[in-house]
C-alpha cells in the first residue's frame, strides 16, 4: 500500500482549520504550527486527493466544490480518530471533576459541551461550581476546584483562551433612550465583578455620569431587574436571545473585548481536567456559529459596538 492510500490527519486537522478561517495565519495558530506547514499540508492533500481544494488569492482564499465535499468527510474521519483515542484513554477517568463556570456560561450552549463530554467519559461524574470569577479562582487556588471556565480582560494572561467575545448593553425598551445629560442607571454584579469593572471606565472615559441602581451576584436576578426597567447591563454578547435587537452606540465610546478562559489548578494538569480542556477546545472549533466573535484568535473584521435592547 502506498502513501498515497493513507490520508495524513494532521494534513486534514490544517485543512480543516483554513476551511473554518479561511485565514492561512489563523489556521496556523489554531494548529499551533507555522503558515508555511499549513500551505505544505494543503498541497500535499491536493497532490494525493488530485484534486484543488481552495482558490488563493493575495486577497482571500475560497473552498472550491471538492474543499466544500471534503469538509464534512475529513470530520467524520477525524470524529473517529476521536471516539477510538476516548475508548482507549478514557478507562483512566474514573473520578471527579471539580468544575467551576460562571454564569453567563451557563446561559450559553454549555450543556452542549456537557453532553458531548459526556459522551467520550460516561463514567466521570461532575461536580459542578457556579459562580463570580474571582469566587471561583479563589476555590481553585484553595484547590476546592480543578478547573474553573470564566472570563478576563483581554489584558490579561492567565488561563488558557477558548474564545473572545465583546461586551454589549442589554436594556428593556423602556429605558434604552437616555437623556445625554442623565445619570446612567447600572444593574450589574457587585465590586470585583469585571464586567462592572469594564462598564464603569467605559462610563468615565466618556465623561458620562452613572449610578448603580441594581446590584445582585446572581446573573439571573440581573436580567431580571433589566427587565423591569431597573437600568442597563452589560454582558458578553453571546447573551443575545430572541426578542433582542442591536441598538446603534455610535455616540458612545465602544467597550472593550473580554476573553473567556479555562484555569487549571496546576496539580491536576493531568486527568479529568486536562480532558475536558482538550473537548473545549474541540468543541469550540466546531461551533464557530453559535458565538458571533474570534474563536481561537481567528483573524476577522472587527464588528462594530452596538447596545442591545430587550423587547
Amino acid at each position: 500500500m502506498s502513501n498515497k492510500d493513507n490520508l495524513d490527519i494532521a494534513h486534514l486537522r490544517s485543512f480543516l482549520a483554513v476551511a473554518d478561517t479561511l485565514h492561512f495565519t489563523s489556521a496556523a495558530y489554531i494548529c499551533s504550527t507555522s503558515q508555511s506547514t499549513i500551505s505544505q499540508h494543503i498541497h500535499r492533500l491536493e497532490a494525493q486527493l488530485d484534486c484543488v481544494l481552495l482558490k488563493r488569492s493575495t486577497k482571500q482564499v475560497e473552498l472550491t466544490d471538492d474543499g466544500q465535499a471534503l469538509i464534512g468527510m475529513a470530520q467524520n474521519i477525524l470524529r473517529q480518530q476521536e471516539r477510538v483515542l476516548a475508548h482507549f484513554h478514557k478507562e483512566q477517568l474514573h473520578a471527579t471533576l471539580r468544575l467551576g463556570i460562571t454564569e453567563d456560561l451557563v446561559l450559553s450552549r454549555f450543556p452542549e459541551d456537557l453532553r458531548m463530554f459526556r459522551q467520550d467519559y460516561p463514567q466521570l461524574q461532575i461536580d459542578l461550581t457556579v459562580g463570580l470569577s474571582h469566587h471561583l479562582h479563589q476555590l481553585l487556588a484553595d484547590d476546592r476546584l480543578d478547573i474553573v471556565c470564566g472570563m478576563r480582560q483581554s489584558s490579561d494572561t492567565h488561563g488558557q483562551l477558548l474564545w473572545e467575545d465583546e461586551l454589549v448593553w442589554f436594556s428593556h425598551a423602556s429605558t434604552c433612550s437616555l437623556a445625554p445629560d442623565e445619570s446612567f442607571p447600572l444593574v450589574t454584579f457587585p465590586d470585583r465583578s469585571i464586567t462592572r469593572k469594564l462598564a464603569i471606565e467605559t462610563l468615565n472615559r466618556i465623561g458620562r455620569p452613572w449610578h448603580i441602581a441594581f446590584s445582585s451576584t446572581n446573573l439571573s436576578a440581573i436580567l431580571a431587574a433589566v427587565r423591569a426597567g431597573y437600568g442597563i447591563t452589560p454582558q458578553p454578547a453571546f447573551l443575545s436571545a430572541e426578542g433582542i435587537v442591536p441598538v446603534d452606540a455610535s455616540t458612545l465610546s465602544p467597550m472593550p473585548r473580554v476573553e473567556f478562559i479555562a484555569s487549571v489548578q496546576s496539580s491536576n494538569s493531568n486527568g479529568p481536567a486536562n480532558a475536558f480542556i482538550k473537548n473545549e477546545n474541540k468543541t469550540e472549533q466546531k461551533t464557530e456559529n453559535v458565538f458571533p466573535v474570534i474563536i481561537h484568535n481567528t483573524v476577522l473584521s472587527p464588528s462594530p459596538p452596538y447596545w442591545v435592547i430587550l423587547s
